[in-house]
């Protein structure tokens, strides 16, 4: 089953990506230099990342915080918060939404529906 991504996890994936084009700046690295560093084939995916277009991989958090000079642990907290608020405000205590002035997104499970009478039929 595929779950709809909503507009509030697009606004918070673009952040992240914003996020991670800063970092790499600051690193004074090009997206075609990350590209090499991660021995990726096409340079096309860093943009695509940075873009919110595509996730980043949680398996290559680690290869890609040794490349922009971040700890993986600030990565992977970054990461979190702006890919999976739930989670980040589980572990954390804060919701990353009501920080950053967005909705929470509509739930992907339907619930049954409080029937009025509170009788149920079969």
């Amino acid at each position: 089953m595929t779950v709809p991504t909503s507009n509030t996890a697009r606004i918070m994936r673009k952040r992240f990506g914003s996020w991670l084009k800063e970092t790499r700046e600051a690193a004074g690295l090009t997206q075609l230099d990350l590209a090499a560093l991660l021995d990726y084939a096409y340079p096309t995916t860093v943009s695509q990342i940075e873009r919110g277009v595509s996730a980043l991989p949680p398996a290559e958090l680690a290869l890609w915080a040794e490349a922009i000079r971040v700890s993986p642990k600030k990565l992977a907290e970054t990461y979190l918060y702006y890919l999976e608020p739930y989670l980040y405000a589980a572990v954390h205590g804060r919701d990353p939404y009501a920080a950053e002035k967005l909705p929470r997104p509509d739930p992907t499970i339907r619930r049954r529906e409080a029937r009025a009478s509170g009788s149920r039929t079969a």
